[in-house]
C-alpha cells in the first residue's frame, strides 16, 4: 500500500469514527426533568428547614425554596426563572370604616435569568428568594397559599418533545413540577403550597 492510499485510509477511518461517535442526540435539546421542591426559612441566620408537604411559615419568613432537576437539560442557552409568593393581606385604601377591611391577594415575584449552559452554575438546581410581609394575614378556613415556579428554556440544538412529568415520589420534596418541550423551546411550571398559622 502506498503512502498516500494509507493516509486516505487512516483519514477515511478518523472520519468514519468521528461520524460514528456523534450521535443524533448530542444535537437534541430538552430541558429538565424534576424531583420537586425543598425550602428553609426563618430569619437569618436561624434559617430551619421543614417538611415542603406541610409548609408553615411565619410573617416576615424569609423563605428560599430550590427546584430540584431529576434529570439535567441539554444545549440550553437563555433561561429565565419567576417564582411568586401568593398570600393575603387586609386592604385598608378607600375604607371609611376601620374595622371594616377586607382581605386583598398580594403576589410577590423573583425573577432570574441565566444562561443554563453557558455560565458556571447556570444548569445548578433554581433557587427563588422570597419575604413573606409581616401583614400577611393567617390562612382562612384551611385555606392554602401558594409559592408558583416557572421556567422558561431556549434551546441550542434540536428540541425533543417529552411528556408531561410528575416528580418522583419522595417525602424529601414536595409540591410538583410539570416540564414542558417543543422544536425551539422548553419549559416548566409547578406550585408548593403553605399555610400561615394564626
Amino acid at each position: 500500500m502506498k503512502i498516500n492510499e494509507l493516509r486516505k485510509a487512516i483519514l477515511c477511518g478518523l472520519l468514519a469514527l468521528a461520524c460514528f461517535s456523534c450521535s443524533e442526540s448530542d444535537h437534541e435539546s430538552y430541558c429538565p426533568t424534576w424531583l420537586g421542591f425543598t425550602y428553609t426559612t426563618g430569619n437569618y441566620p436561624n434559617y430551619i428547614t421543614g417538611n415542603p408537604r406541610n409548609m408553615v411559615l411565619n410573617p416576615g419568613d424569609s423563605i428560599h425554596v430550590t427546584a430540584h432537576q431529576n434529570k439535567r437539560g441539554h444545549l440550553i442557552n437563555r433561561t429565565e426563572y419567576s417564582w411568586t409568593i401568593s398570600y393575603d393581606t387586609l386592604d385598608t385604601k378607600g375604607n371609611d370604616d376601620p374595622n371594616d377591611d377586607e382581605r386583598v391577594r398580594v403576589e410577590s415575584v423573583y425573577n432570574v435569568r441565566t444562561n443554563y449552559d453557558g455560565y458556571v452554575g447556570g444548569s445548578d438546581d433554581p433557587i427563588g428568594h422570597l419575604y413573606l410581609r409581616p401583614n400577611a394575614l393567617p390562612s382562612k378556613n384551611g385555606e392554602r397559599y401558594y409559592v408558583r415556579f416557572v421556567a422558561r428554556y431556549d434551546y441550542s440544538g434540536q428540541g425533543v418533545t417529552i411528556e408531561a412529568g410528575n416528580i418522583i415520589d419522595n417525602s424529601s420534596y414536595g409540591g410538583r413540577i410539570t416540564p414542558s418541550s417543543g422544536a425551539i423551546g422548553g419549559g416548566a411550571s409547578g406550585y408548593l403550597y403553605f399555610t400561615v398559622p394564626d
